[in-house]
Order: structure tokens, then C-alpha cells, then sequence
């Protein structure tokens, strides 16, 4: 039977409601949450390492950083075929892109959570958990990158997003769809893959650099988030822009100062798809910035591009940013 590491941190998979708090707080432990899917036992020789036990909301990119060079140590022992990954979902697709961008290996890696805790009516958690497991197996699966497993269906961690802050169906993939899904056919689970990522980014880093800002563009907005950013040592901003990769004319002078402090800045588009662009040239818009040396973020979301520049920063070598946007 082929051996599966299932590493867990916590968030509302592991969340039940506690009478003292009168709210949903993380309770189960790694154990608890295999002990709580059937079957599972049949579809691998299951290994839990617990590496917290806390909402997605309390982690920091350099632990999870840490986790990622841990897992993929993990992934070089032969007789493991996968692994997957229990987290909280607020913050998966971040986790999920981070170690997308670090670990380089063939052997899948799978994140998922659930969107309902353990103590309600509807719970998803067991039956996502069962899912991953079945597609960190799948030969198929293999060299696919990291991906997220939810609601039976499977996306690769730099495409998918969450997109609904209720829905059982809240990850999806807006600009090139789900890889795959997990169709339940006369009673097995049969694995899907429809396409392959449309490339795997690999940024070998040892460290990250965490003091990467992140500001969104609105109507009349000006530079005093920007200024304020560089004033924090900043080393590194994610501007959200307009749909087009605008910015407003009033932001211009401090991205200007900041530029010239040093500061590397990555734009990306506020729209739910799509990309930013240098098609307009007036103060603060795609050519504008493109012309002060702003970067742009093409495909990938804000707060993933994000995790990207804290890597690339964390390599430490001069032009990495231009090479790697």
C-alpha cells in the first residue's frame, strides 16, 4: 500500500464550537481528523504530522516557508507517494501558491480545507480530506505541481482563488478553470484530469523577505499608503490596480519617490480576472508605470504575486525581480 504524509495546521476542518467561547474554535488534532473519514485507512498507509493547530489567520509566509522546505524534504523518502496538506481556507491560496513556487518535485502535493466545522449539519471536511488523499495517489497527478483539492474538484494553487466566503463551492480557478474534479461513479471515485498547469514557476528560495506592502487602488485614492510603506522600510510593494493596470494620478508622485528609494514594486489588476497592462500612457496608468520600472503581475492574483516578490527578494540577487516578472 503506498504511504501518504498528511501534514496539518489547523483552521475550520479542524474547528468544532465550544459552549465557553459561543463560537467555532480549532479543537481536533491531526489524529482526530483521519479518525474522522472513512475509508481512508483502505486508500493509503497514512502518516499525520501535525505542524499547528490554529486558524489560517494567525500564520506568517516565513513559516510557512519553513513548511514547504519541510515537506519537500519529506517528499525524498522513496517510499512516500504524496502528501496532502489540512489549512484553514482564508489564507490557503496563499500557503498553497507559496509552496507551489518552492517545492520542485513530481510527486504531488495537496492542500484542502473544508468550509463547514465538524460541529454542523453539513460537514465537508472528511470528504475533501478522503478526495486529496485519493488525488495525492493518483498517477496522474504526478508532476501536476501543488494543487487544491475542495468540493471535488482539483486546481492548480497559482490559478485558484476563493472566491466565496459561504459557499461549500467557495475555490474556484477564474481565469483558466479547475484541472479536474473527483466524480463519484457506481460507488468508487474515479480522479479526472481534464488539462495540466499551464506552467510551473519554480523560485528556489532559502528565505523570504516579509516586508512586502500591500495597497488597493480605489476611485480618488492617493500616495499616503505608499509613502507610509517606504517610511516602514518596505522593500517590496503589490499595488492592486485599476481593471486595466491603472493606477489614479494622485498616487503617481509616491510611487515616483518610492522607485527611487529602491523599492520594487509589482502591480496586479483588482479585477476578479484577467491581467494588467501598459495599453495607456497617461500619468499613472500601464505605460506610465511601466516607464518608472513598475513590474507586472500578469496572471497570478494580488496576494499570491505578493508571496512571489517575498521570494524573489529573498534570493538576494540583483535583476531577480525583473527576471522573474
Amino acid at each position: 500500500m503506498s504511504r501518504l504524509l498528511i501534514f496539518t495546521t489547523g483552521g475550520t476542518i479542524a474547528s468544532r464550537y465550544s459552549e465557553a467561547l459561543q463560537g467555532f474554535t480549532t479543537a481536533l488534532t491531526g489524529p482526530d481528523l483521519i479518525a474522522a473519514v472513512p475509508g481512508l485507512d483502505s486508500v493509503a498507509e497514512v502518516e499525520v504530522i501535525e505542524l499547528a493547530n490554529v486558524s489560517s489567520t494567525f500564520l506568517r509566509p516565513a513559516q510557512v516557508l519553513g513548511w514547504a522546505h519541510q515537506v519537500a524534504k519529506a517528499l525524498e523518502d522513496p517510499a512516500v507517494a504524496g502528501a496532502v496538506v489540512t489549512h484553514g481556507t482564508d489564507t490557503l491560496e496563499e500557503s498553497a501558491a507559496l509552496f507551489g513556487f518552492v517545492i520542485d518535485a513530481a510527486k504531488p502535493v495537496v492542500f484542502t480545507g473544508a468550509m463547514r466545522t465538524s460541529s454542523e449539519l453539513v460537514v465537508d471536511g472528511p470528504r475533501n480530506l478522503l478526495c486529496s488523499a485519493r488525488v495525492a495517489l493518483h498517477p496522474d497527478a504526478a508532476g501536476l505541481g501543488v494543487l487544491v483539492v475542495m468540493n471535488e474538484t482539483i486546481h492548480a494553487a497559482q490559478d485558484v482563488t476563493k472566491s466565496d466566503a459561504e459557499s461549500l463551492a467557495a475555490f474556484t480557478s477564474p481565469n483558466y478553470g479547475p484541472l479536474g474534479f473527483i466524480s463519484r461513479s457506481w460507488g468508487h471515485d474515479e480522479i479526472i484530469i481534464n488539462r495540466r498547469p499551464r506552467h510551473r514557476e519554480h523560485v528556489p528560495a532559502a528565505r523570504l523577505e516579509e516586508r512586502v506592502g500591500y495597497i488597493k487602488t480605489v476611485m480618488g485614492a492617493d500616495g499616503q499608503l505608499i509613502d507610509a510603506a517606504v517610511a516602514a522600510d518596505a522593500r517590496g510593494l503589490v499595488i492592486e490596480a485599476f481593471g486595466g493596470g491603472e493606477i489614479t494620478p494622485f498616487m503617481a508622485p509616491a510611487v515616483e519617490a518610492a522607485r527611487h528609494a529602491g523599492v520594487e514594486i509589482v502591480v496586479v489588476t483588482r479585477a476578479p480576472a484577467g491581467r494588467p497592462l501598459d495599453l495607456y500612457a497617461d500619468l499613472g496608468e500601464g505605460k506610465w508605470l511601466r516607464d518608472q520600472g513598475v513590474h507586472f503581475g500578469g496572471y497570478l492574483n494580488g496576494p499570491k504575486t505578493r508571496i512571489k516578490l517575498m521570494l524573489v527578494l529573498g534570493l538576494g540577487q540583483p535583476g531577480a525581480v525583473r527576471a522573474y516578472f
